[in-house]
């Protein structure tokens, strides 16, 4: 099988989930869970262009000499609004708090995925990527 690789697969609670392995036999990263749930209360369309997003993000990020030239389409700069960024900024915080209510850091990398990619072009999310989220993530990981 091809290294790096992208899994995408729903877990035992019926969670999207998109993983990366970056080498043989190395055990996979959770980058994105979301429960269908709340999946199913977003538009279809809207949730594969999420998820299509994100395993062309995690490919870009591995293989950028194929992705580099890539031009965009009037129609792609046109698609991406201020809601984009709001979406990935409203899903971070809503794993922030299921991972909170949880008490579990599974969901940091997938939390920091979301928190980066809104950024872009969300002030608030910059902040709370900034500020809020290295608090929140060093509680987390001292709950274990």
């Amino acid at each position: 099988m091809n290294m790096p690789r992208v899994i995408i697969y729903l877990d035992k609670e019926s969670n999207l989930c998109i993983s990366e392995v970056e080498e043989q036999n190395s055990n996979s990263k959770l980058i994105f869970a979301m429960p269908l749930g709340k999946l199913s209360s977003d538009d279809l369309d809207s949730v594969k262009i999420m998820v299509g997003k994100t395993v062309l993000d995690i490919l870009e990020r591995w293989h950028k000499q194929v992705f580099w030239n890539w031009e965009t389409s009037p129609a792609d700069e046109i698609s991406h609004t201020e809601d984009d960024d709001d979406d990935d900024y409203i899903s971070a915080t809503f794993l922030v708090i299921e991972a909170i209510s949880a008490k579990t850091d599974v969901y940091n990398a997938s939390i920091e995925f979301l928190l980066q990619q809104a950024a872009i072009g969300s002030l608030d999310a910059k902040r709370y990527l900034e500020v809020v989220w290295p608090l929140i993530r060093d509680r987390l990981g001292n709950r274990k």
